[in-house]
């Protein structure tokens, strides 16, 4: 191999990784992707592919050794299950971005809020479990209702907002199978409403590229987002975006893509920390939504500077956007219209994550989407009504 090649390792190859896996190919980057699911759409799209368990950090790094590659750079765009990989990967060929003892407070939540309560940043009571017997003893301290989640995990899997005693067991369980580490934790319910902040840091500064309002599909206790869309209020907007950049600073990671969730209580105002990710927010957020707001071609850069490029964060615009998902329901989908013709409005995009034939199931997690719409506009209400034009447009039968 050439001895100036730039190999990037991109840990996971899935949907939400495909864009990245472009962009550096197209900025003269050599891609290397790894995935699981041998029909992973990036796997086709990279330079050199391998079929491997990401979830299992040293046969990630069995892979890049046998396949004679010397990495310059190893990236989990979107992916949280491919970041402890991507960091044990970091440190065997000492390259740039998070090692394991970051990545560690960037994915599991415990160590989150152990930094946080350190560094001052409000959030939920909180206690951690391995067992049922002590999760049971902590839902008395925490009372109801209380959030019951896995300590390692991401897209709402496994999340469940918990009304009484009644639903607790099965909630306590339901966290304990879908944690890669057997913990979980019971948080205190925040009543209010939910924010994501998108940021990037460049090493020195963190970056505020996008800050969003989440509205939540029905039946799901307040933890699937139907809609992210810009805030109409300023105040609250930077309120929750110095929240997420102190939350940040409080784990140290000022370098890289980070998706923050934060929700602000009804009556008091007062802010408090859901989770903070050392990675791009999925489905639509990290390749489309943050750039189109505010100008900065986060994917790229993201690549770039896994690679050791020094990336400069310019941003030349700021413009609003809603980005709302149609949800799934259970059946076969029998009929999907109007994509085309909602994609003809300006300041629209529509995209399907499903195909006629496909079986769906009710929304339990993220994943349950049939399509998103992303409308932007100068104005949060004007980005709003081109989505409400849109989604009159758009249809799915289910059968």
């Amino acid at each position: 191999m050439k001895g100036d090649e730039k190999w990037l390792v991109s840990v996971s190859a899935g949907r939400w990784q495909q864009r990245g896996i472009k962009s550096a190919i197209e900025q003269g980057v050599l891609v290397f992707a790894l995935d699981g699911d041998s029909q992973a759409v990036g796997l086709n799209l990279a330079t050199r592919s391998q079929v491997v368990d990401i979830k299992d950090p040293e046969q990630v790094v069995a892979s890049i050794q046998a396949s004679g590659i010397r990495p310059s750079g190893v990236v989990s765009f979107v992916s949280e299950v491919g970041m402890p990989a991507a960091s044990l990967v970091r440190e065997k060929y000492e390259l740039p971005g998070p090692d394991y003892e970051m990545t560690q407070r960037l994915t599991n939540k415990i160590v989150q809020r152990q930094r946080w309560e350190q560094a001052g940043v409000p959030g939920p009571a909180w206690r951690s479990f391995s067992s049922i017997d002590d999760a049971i003893e902590y839902a008395n301290d925490i009372g109801y209702p209380c959030i019951v989640k896995p300590v390692d995990g991401a897209g709402s899997r496994g999340v469940t907002k918990v009304e009484d005693a009644n639903e607790y067991l099965q909630a306590v369980e339901r966290a304990l199978a879908m944690s890669t580490s057997g913990m979980a934790l019971v948080e205190s319910f925040m009543d209010g409403i939910e924010y994501a902040v998108e940021t990037f840091g460049d090493g020195e500064q963190i970056y505020v590229l996008a800050v969003t309002e989440k509205k939540k599909v029905p039946g799901t206790g307040g933890t699937v987002a139907r809609e992210l869309a810009t805030p109409s209020d300023s105040t609250r907007e930077q309120l929750v975006a110095s929240i997420a950049v102190k939350a940040l600073e409080a784990l140290g990671y000022k370098s890289g893509p980070g998706h923050t969730e934060v929700i602000v209580q009804h009556g008091s105002c007062a802010p408090g920390l859901v989770e903070a990710a050392g990675r791009g927010g999925g489905f639509m957020v990290f390749e489309r939504m943050v750039e189109m707001v505010s100008g900065f071609d986060i994917v790229t850069a993201t690549a770039l500077q896994a690679v050791g490029v020094d990336v400069k964060v310019n941003l030349d615009r700021k413009q609003s956007a809603v980005l709302r998902f149609v949800a799934s329901a259970e059946g076969v989908v029998s009929k999907i219209a109007g994509i085309e013709e909602a994609n003809s409005i300006p300041g629209v995009e529509v995209g399907v994550f499903v195909a006629v034939g496909d079986k769906v199931r009710n929304v339990e997690g993220d994943g349950d989407r049939l399509a998103y719409i992303l409308a932007v506009g100068e104005t949060p209400d004007k980005a709003a009504e081109l989505a409400d034009q849109a989604e009159l447009i758009v249809q799915f039968d289910i059968d």
